[in-house]
């Protein structure tokens, strides 16, 4: 996707979190066109490494970590890795979800524990790695990619949408704690999106679509350059929000 000239990341170290839906091929991506130099975590070699290579294509440098990270031992040894393999570690991307569409009556508690945990879970394990290196060098950038069921409710997903809230308010508070540390952390919540949706015209014939007032589904490339800005000290005004991307499907809350 195009970066805008002006905002590069140059010089800075970033880490992506994976997951299947492919989304985090074209995050690196993104990044490695800024400038930065990448590593990917997430438990499946085939993902990590289809965005590592992206990575690559762009001329800069990539590091692969697979593996569960559902520790905190296991998320601080990953974020040593990466300082120690790129030198450094600026920018934390937070974009892999655990999924659960299942009514609450038939919900298992063990169903709970993994979405919540998959979810709210993880992102304060990255974070809290992250956030020991960046509170300790004055700077740093963290973006949780969630859904927007953070704030709108959703038939069949309560412990997703508990989670995605979650997420939410761990970001705010975490905004308050680490602000004068030189630490800025956002959210983007996305609205239905789809990695290869079909042509325009398949999709209209969706209900889904036709409510949205953008009459399309989302593409990970909507929310690239905005996770750019929100990556780089050209947005260090702006900590502990939520921006919405989502084909204007919020102003009909």
């Amino acid at each position: 996707m195009p970066v805008p000239t002006d905002w590069t990341l140059e010089g800075k170290v970033a880490l992506v979190t994976a997951d299947a839906r492919g989304w985090a091929t074209v995050f690196a991506a993104a990044l490695a066109e800024a400038g930065a130099d990448v590593a990917i975590a997430g438990h499946s070699a085939e993902h990590v490494e289809s965005a590592a290579n992206a990575v690559r294509g762009m001329g800069k440098r990539a590091e692969t970590l697979v593996g569960d990270f559902d520790g905190f031992d296991d998320t601080d040894a990953a974020a040593d890795r990466v300082v120690s393999r790129l030198g450094g570690l600026d920018i934390l991307i937070h974009a892999s979800q655990t999924a659960l569409g299942k009514p609450a009556l038939d919900t298992t508690e063990f169903e709970w524990n993994t979405v919540m945990d998959g979810n709210a879970g993880s992102a304060f394990r990255w974070a809290r790695a992250a956030g020991r290196r960046m509170v300790t060098q004055g700077n740093g950038h963290i973006v949780n990619v969630i859904s927007e069921m953070a704030e709108r409710g959703l038939s069949n997903h309560a412990p997703f949408s508990a989670s995605q809230g979650a997420i939410q308010q761990m970001t705010r508070s975490l905004a308050l704690e680490w602000g004068t540390a030189g630490v800025r952390i956002n959210c983007i919540a996305t609205g239905w999106m789809e990695l290869n949706p079909p042509p325009l015209e398949e999709q209209q014939k969706e209900l889904l679509v036709r409510y949205l007032p953008l009459r399309r589904k989302g593409t990970p490339d909507d929310i690239a350059a905005l996770l750019i800005y929100l990556a780089g000290n050209f947005s260090d005004f702006t900590t502990g929000q939520t921006i919405f991307v989502d084909g204007g499907a919020m102003a009909h809350a």
